[in-house]
């Protein structure tokens, strides 16, 4: 069997965090939306649909006309229920979720023809309605449905989870260790807590949990990330592979190679990857008169309720704030942005922007890839041309 992701025209809504990547290659929980379903499915082959300025940049690998292909919308979480659902598909038929195509069969031939076309999968297909799983129709719903999914991928995980070895670890407090999941090469530091009565803790392969770090579960700490000195970590919070995060962090999604090393509070927000957020950032996720929180959509520029209390920021990849940043409620940011203000900055910030005092400014695009060339050096990635067209598409597109 093979797999194949696409995205539908409300995939946009899903901006600024997927300006730079499709859908399914967002993390929430602790896997991104892909790793669920290539690990509920076990495909043979597992490619995706990509629009034109991403091509190149992820893995697409052609389809076998001689294997019959599942199609997944790259913004629909799996559940057992569904996949369930899914597996007893023949070859034609389709799963609707809220009047959207999710999930269908087809056969290799027909869906190469698709997939080659890069047209969106649904003519001729016989669809029933599902009421399960998850179809993500919103960039705060990243944070917003972290908790759940947290809990979802470590049981979709457990096969190969272990319960923390206390004796691994002197000078640590463990609450519920048996809800505690550590990976191998794992350091947590003599005076950590880690509080797992009220859900899971899942800490990845050579992630490091510095000395007076406090952490309450449901949340998860991927491969390769650093919790730094007496931080502060609250439940429904992801900090994904190679990030670095001090200070008080509350409801929060990290994609990616981001950090937030030092002190200063961040709740119920979304962030990108090889974003930088300064010394003493801090958001505000309540407003003052607690009415719910307005975002602006990416695409159309329109303002929408989220019906939420409690919503911070949402930020593209490769974005920064300056030290002592404020950021309002219902912060929305693109990519390459800068924040360097005294003052509250815009609720909406465009791609490709320097705030200062001073205004408004664009952000060069050769000094952007300089300085995300050195960042992603750090960690020993390089910019490749494909990645580089892809953002160049963003800054153009940023500035007509």
């Amino acid at each position: 069997m093979q797999l194949c992701f696409f995205d539908d025209s409300r995939a946009t809504r899903l901006m600024p965090l997927t300006l730079t990547k499709p859908s399914n290659m967002v993390r929430i929980g602790i896997l991104t939306i892909a790793e669920k379903w290539e690990r509920y499915l076990s495909p043979e082959l597992v490619t995706r649909q990509l629009p034109e300025y991403m091509a190149g940049v992820y893995p697409a690998p052609p389809l076998n006309p001689d294997e019959d292909c599942i199609w997944i919308n790259g913004r629909f979480l799996p559940d057992l229920e569904v996949l369930g659902q899914i597996m007893q598909l023949q070859t034609d038929e389709g799963l609707m979720h809220s009047n959207t195509p999710v999930a269908l069969r087809m056969d290799g031939s027909r869906s190469v023809s698709i997939f080659n076309a890069g047209s969106i999968p649904g003519t001729d297909i016989s669809f029933r309605d599902t009421d399960r799983g998850t179809l993500l129709d919103a960039p705060w719903q990243v944070f917003g449905f972290n908790g759940g999914e947290i809990l979802a991928d470590i049981s979709l995980l457990k096969s190969g989870l272990r319960p923390v070895d206390e004796s691994r670890f002197p000078g640590v407090f463990f609450q519920n260790a048996y809800q505690i999941f550590v990976d191998e090469g794992v350091v947590i530091e003599p005076g950590c807590t880690i509080l797992a009565a009220e859900g899971p803790v899942y800490i990845g392969a050579k992630a490091t949990i510095m000395a007076g770090s406090m952490l309450r579960g449901p949340a998860a700490v991927c491969d390769h990330a650093t919790v730094k000195m007496g931080a502060k970590i609250y439940a429904d919070t992801t900090i994904g592979p190679w990030c670095k995060v001090g200070g008080e962090v509350q409801n929060v999604v990290m994609q990616a190679y981001s950090n937030k090393g030092h002190d200063g509070f961040l709740g119920n927000s979304a962030i990108g990857e090889w974003c930088n957020l300064g010394a003493d950032t801090n958001n505000s996720n309540l407003k003052n008169n607690y009415s719910s929180v307005r975002l602006t959509e990416w695409e159309t520029g329109k303002e929408y309720d989220t019906g939420l209390q409690f919503c911070g920021t949402i930020m593209g990849d490769h974005s920064k704030t300056a030290i002592n940043t404020m950021l309002n409620t219902g912060t929305v940011c693109g990519v390459f942005s800068n924040i360097v203000l005294g003052d509250f900055p815009p609720k909406h910030i465009k791609s490709f922007r320097w705030l200062t005092k001073n205004g408004e400014d664009i952000y060069k695009f050769d000094k952007a890839m300089e300085a995300a060339e050195r960042m992603m050096g750090r960690r020993g990635i390089e910019i490749t041309p494909e990645y580089r067209a892809m953002m160049r598409f963003l800054f153009e597109k940023a500035n007509r």
